[in-house]
């Protein structure tokens, strides 16, 4: 993801309704399984801006990981030192082995040339017993200049990411899809791109769909929490998944 690209995500996530509503979905299901802990490792692979960091806080001590560049430029600038977030790769992370109770990976997984490694990775710097809480883009179907524009190497169903993560030592406690009542509005913005595709060059990921929408659709997501709380949802633009390493 270029400079552009990092300065407009972290613009928006104060306030664009997929952030904020992923945010409440990520709160929902902490608390349910892990309930207001406050004394557990936690690391967030990939934490871009470190928005994130903010709400991982209320469960424990965090820390945050990001490769050299825009976002780690971003963190450094918001305040965010060394002491917090740290240079490096999701496939190579800079940390002993067992070092956190809790990883999360907040639509990382996509990015990475070889998500094996970067899960395994996710397993070794966990302590046993410890979980690993992630999100990634669902529906190769969706596939768009969007994905394109985020440097997205792949979109998932949410039998490959248990999978994924039943293959590489973790036991499944949790998978789900998510954003789930946004999708049909996505998707016919997917349609409709591939019917009429834009002229303009692509820079912009973000769709502005105005105040009020947005209002709308994050209410949405809030309301979709609350329901995650009791049910797996069918489909969804989101895969959530949460694992314990074994």
């Amino acid at each position: 993801m270029d400079a552009a690209e990092q300065d407009h995500m972290k613009r928006m996530e104060e306030s664009y309704w997929w952030h904020v509503g992923r945010r409440h979905l990520i709160r929902r299901t902490l608390e349910h399984y892990l309930g207001p802990r406050g004394s557990i490792d936690i690391l967030d692979v990939g934490c871009g801006s470190g928005r994130n960091l903010e709400l991982l806080r209320q469960f424990g001590t965090v820390r945050g990981v990001e490769p050299e560049g825009p976002g780690l430029e971003n963190c450094r600038a918001s305040g965010l030192g060394p002491d917090v977030v740290i240079s490096g790769e999701a496939d190579s992370l800079p940390f002993d082995a067992t070092s956190f109770d809790l990883v999360t990976a907040f639509d990382v997984l996509e990015h990475l040339e070889d998500d094996v490694l970067g899960l395994q990775e996710m397993r070794r710097v966990l302590r046993p017993g410890g979980y690993a809480l992630i999100t990634v883009p669902a529906y190769r179907f969706l596939w768009s200049v969007h994905d394109e524009v985020l440097g997205h190497r792949r979109r998932y169903v949410a039998s490959e990411i248990h999978n994924l993560f039943n293959n590489n030592g973790f036991v499944v406690v949790r998978r789900t899809y998510a954003i789930s009542f946004a999708l049909p509005a996505i998707l016919a913005y997917r349609i409709g791109q591939g019917l009429f595709p834009p002229t303009e060059e692509r820079s912009a990921t973000y769709v502005d769909v105005g105040r009020v929408p947005n209002w709308l659709l994050t209410q949405a997501l809030k309301f979709e929490s609350r329901v995650l709380g009791h049910v797996d949802l069918p489909a969804g633009a989101s895969v959530l998944a949460l694992a314990r390493r074994v």
